[in-house]
C-alpha cells in the first residue's frame, strides 16, 4: 500500500510511469534514486514557479549547515570506495556552499547520511525529505575494481541525488550513456524537473557529473555547470565578516560548524594550536592554521569545549600565545596537518605554577647532558626539560618528544646520576615539572 502511494504521488508529481521502478519493494526513479513515502509526499508541494541543470521539488532546508557522512565497516573495506568518498566530500566542500560535509562525525551533525554496500543490482542513493538530504548512498563492490577517479566520479553523483538533483539528462539518458538506457526518463514536456536558473536546458556527452551514465574517462570532478547549480541551490545567503563574529556565544555547542570571511590574514591575537580560544582574532588564527593566506578568504569554524591549557606556536609568520583555562575553543576545517609540538626550551614553566596537573607536549632536538637539572623524577620548574628527560629515562640524549607536568613545588629534592646525567640535590623550591613519554 505505502509503495502504491509512492507512485501514486511520483506520477501527480509530473514523473513519467516509465521512470519509475520498483526494486526489491522499493520505489526508485532514475534507475538510481529512492524515493520514501515522505519524499513523495513532498513533492506534491512544490513552491510555484520553475525556480538540475535540474533539481527534484526535493531541497535540503536552510538549517541544514553540516552533514555528517558515516561509512559502514563493509563500506570502508573497499580502498577504492573509500578514498573516492573523501574525494567526494572534498569536491563539495569546496564549492563554499552553506553546509560542509564530514566524514566520520557524530557530533554536531545538522543530518547524517550512510554510506553502505549496495545489496541490489546498482548504485543508488535517497532523495531529500523533511528539509534533510537523502539518508544513503549504497554503492556496489564492483566499483572498487575500477579506477579511483570513476569511484569519485559515481560517489560525487549519488550525494548529488541526495541533495535533490536528478539526472542533467533526464530527458534522453542516451546523451551521456550512449545506449538506449534499459528504463527511459523521456519527459519531454519538463514534468517533474525543475531548471536550475544559470545553467543549460540541455545536456551533453560528459558535461555533467549529474549526467545518467559514466565513462571510463570521467575524472570525478564537478562542470562549471555543476557548480554553477549547487551554488545557486545551496549557495550561503549571506557570509559574515569573521571580525563580526562572537564564538563565546556559541559556548556549549560543540561540533556545530559556520562559516565566515575575512577580507586579510588578520593581525588580532590568537591564543593556542590547533585548538584556539574563542575570544582569538579567528583570521590570524586561520593563517596560523594553514587555512587562508594572509589575503584572507572564507572560513569554516568548529566549536569546541574549552580546555585547561593553550600552547603557542609560530607557524605560517604568525605567533600565537599560550595561556591557561578557558571556557570555550574552536578549530578551524581544513587546517594543515599539525606540525610537531613547540621546542621545550620556548616554555617558561615556572609561568605556570598554581596549574598542578596542567600538561604540555613539547619537543627536545638533542639533550645537553650538561645542562643543569634539580631532583629525581620530581625536578625543579627551572631546570633544563630536556636534559632531565634523559635523566627521566623518557627519551635518549639524541632528542624526542616529552610530556611536561605541572606539580607542586617540594620541600626538598634529591639529586642522583642517571643514563649518564648527574642531578644536583637542593631543598625548598615553590614550584616542580616531573616528565613522561
Amino acid at each position: 500500500m505505502e509503495n502504491e502511494e509512492i507512485i501514486s504521488n511520483l506520477i501527480e508529481a509530473g514523473y513519467p510511469a516509465r521512470d519509475i521502478r520498483v526494486i526489491d519493494e522499493a520505489v526508485f526513479v532514475g534507475g538510481d534514486t529512492r524515493v520514501t513515502l515522505q519524499a513523495s509526499r513532498e513533492m506534491l508541494q512544490a513552491p510555484p514557479g520553475s525556480a538540475e541543470q535540474y533539481s527534484s521539488t526535493n531541497v535540503v532546508g536552510p538549517g541544514v549547515t553540516k552533514i555528517c557522512i558515516n561509512p559502514t565497516a563493509g563500506y570502508n573495506s573497499y580502498s577504492n570506495l573509500s578514498q573516492g568518498l573523501d574525494l567526494a566530500i572534498a569536491n563539495y566542500n569546496e564549492l563554499g556552499l552553506r553546509f560542509t560535509f564530514v566524514r566520520g562525525s557524530t557530533i554536531g551533525c545538522s543530518a547524517t547520511i550512510v554510506a553502505a554496500i549496495s545489496i541490489k543490482e546498482n548504485n543508488w542513493a535517497d532523495f531529500p525529505a523533511f528539509g534533510l538530504p537523502g539518508g544513503s548512498i549504497n554503492m556496489l563492490p564492483a566499483l572498487d575494481t575500477y579506477n579511483l577517479d570513476i569511484n569519485e566520479h559515481i560517489i560525487t553523483h549519488e550525494l548529488g541525488h541526495t541533495l535533490g538533483l536528478r539526472h542533467t539528462d533526464y530527458y534522453n539518458t542516451s546523451i551521456s550513456c550512449l545506449r538506449p538506457y534499459p528504463d527511459p526518463e523521456s519527459d519531454p514536456e519538463n514534468v517533474g524537473a525543475i531548471h536550475i536558473p544559470g545553467t543549460p536546458t540541455t545536456a551533453v556527452y560528459d558535461g555533467s557529473v549529474m549526467n545518467a551514465c559514466s565513462n571510463l574517462g570521467s575524472t570525478g570532478e564537478f562542470t562549471s555547470t555543476d557548480a554553477t547549480a549547487l551554488r545557486a541551490l545551496y549557495g550561503p545567503s549571506e557570509v559574515p565578516n569573521c571580525l563580526n563574529v562572537d564564538l563565546t556565544v556559541f559556548r556549549g555547542q560543540t561540533g556545530a560548524q559556520g562559516r565566515c570571511t575575512c577580507s586579510s590574514g588578520g593581525s588580532g591575537p590568537v591564543w593556542g594550536t590547533n585548538l584556539y580560544t574563542d575570544d582569538s582574532n579567528i583570521c590570524t588564527a586561520a593563517v596560523h592554521a594553514g587555512v587562508i593566506s594572509t589575503s584572507g578568504g572564507t572560513v569554516v569554524v568548529e566549536i569546541q569545549p574549552g580546555q585547561s591549557t593553550y600552547v603557542g606556536t609560530t607557524r605560517n609568520g604568525v605567533t600565537t600565545n599560550s595561556y591557561g583555562a578557558w571556557a570555550g575553543s574552536f578549530r578551524l576545517i581544513g587546517a594543515q596537518t599539525p606540525q610537531p609540538p613547540p621546542i621545550c626550551s620556548s616554555f617558561n614553566f615556572m609561568s605556570y605554577r598554581g596549574q598542578n596537573g596542567t600538561q604540555f607536549r613539547c619537543n627536545c632536538p638533542t639533550a645537553s647532558l650538561g645542562a643543569s637539572i634539580w631532583g629525581t623524577d620530581l625536578y625543579t620548574d627551572d631546570s633544563d626539560v630536556c636534559t632531565a628527560s634523559v635523566h627521566a629515562g623518557v627519551i635518549a640524549s639524541t632528542g624526542g618528544q616529552v610530556t611536561v607536568t605541572i606539580q607542586p613545588g617540594q620541600g626538598g629534592y634529591a639529586g642522583a646520576t642517571r643514563n649518564g646525567v648527574t642531578s644536583y640535590a637542593y631543598g625548598y623550591w615553590p614550584g616542580s615539572i616531573s616528565l613522561s613519554p
